[in-house]
């Protein structure tokens, strides 16, 4: 039997408040480690042990003890404990500084045709070390804003000089690109908002430059790049135990069934109900592929 456990901030009012910090947890086997705070991107380190991770299309992939693994924010994100596991979990809302905003930049100048792969990295020295002495502080109630900040800023530092950049591409891939304030901006609102606008005027542009902006940054036009990210949410949701129809339409503002599946014949090429007989299929046989048209 598996059981679910929640990750959720420990933190004081003033860690809530920075979006940002560590936490040092134990996992028994055969848990469910699942992220309530979808606005927070999670790096998950695994000190020991070994689990499956998840999000969104990507399911179950292996890591070992001494590896990491990235959960972009608004992902249904899943980790899912084989043996005992000990792990620190790094939360943060976005890139703090100018240096990492511009190495984040670089990577996508650098691989812009980078094909991503869900997958894990290893811990590379003085990885090892950082986290040694990083849990013993979790462990010794050495806990302050001013110790997440640092440590936030050596992580990166760490990451920046010691792993080749098209890994770390890979790695962070949701969230590279040319303009990290631009692309962070669209990442934050795009389920928030109800019509494009709305997203043209948060990013203080009138439309016909924001969609050429967009275009620039993300590569296709704004609705149909929308269209993707809502079938991807629809698609994860659905293979959620328990999801109902009325769940999802409700979630993504679908305003009847008629919408819904219509929705969903432009996007899967297929009903909602056929959709789930797919998702199930899949889940039970890893070889068959749900396609997002």
């Amino acid at each position: 039997m598996t059981n679910s456990v929640f990750f959720e901030e420990q933190a004081s009012a003033s860690l809530n408040e920075l979006q940002s910090g560590f936490r040092y947890v134990e996992i028994e086997s055969n848990s469910a480690v699942s992220f309530r705070h979808k606005d927070l991107h999670y790096l998950v380190f695994l000190l020991e042990g070994n689990a499956l991770a998840s999000y969104n299309e990507f399911k179950n992939i292996p890591v070992g003890h001494s590896e990491l693994v990235f959960f972009p924010k608004l992902s249904d994100a899943l980790v899912t404990t084989i043996s005992p596991c000990k792990m620190i979990v790094f939360s943060f809302f976005a890139l703090k500084t100018s240096c990492e905003k511009h190495a984040f930049q670089s990577y996508w100048r650098l691989f812009p045709d980078i094909v991503h792969k869900f997958d894990t990295l290893p811990f590379r020295t003085p990885l090892s070390e950082f986290f040694d002495l990083l849990a013993l502080y979790m462990q010794t109630n050495i806990n302050c804003v001013q110790l997440h900040e640092l440590k936030h800023q050596e992580l990166f530092l760490i990451l920046h000089t010691q792993y080749p950049k098209e890994e770390l591409a890979n790695l962070f891939y949701p969230i590279i690109g040319k303009s990290i304030d631009f692309r962070t901006l669209i990442i934050d609102n795009y389920l928030k908002i109800h019509h494009i606008d709305e997203l043209a005027e948060m990013s203080g542009m009138g439309r016909t430059n924001f969609d050429s902006k967009f275009k620039e940054e993300f590569g296709t036009s704004p609705h149909q790049w929308i269209l993707k990210q809502k079938a991807r949410h629809v698609r994860n949701n659905l293979g959620e135990p328990g999801a109902t129809f009325s769940d999802v339409m409700r979630k993504y503002n679908f305003n009847s069934a008629t919408h819904f599946t219509r929705f969903c014949k432009q996007q899967f090429g297929c009903t909602p109900t056929e959709l789930v007989r797919q998702i199930r299929k899949s889940e039970s046989d890893p070889n068959t592929e749900v396609k997002i048209y």
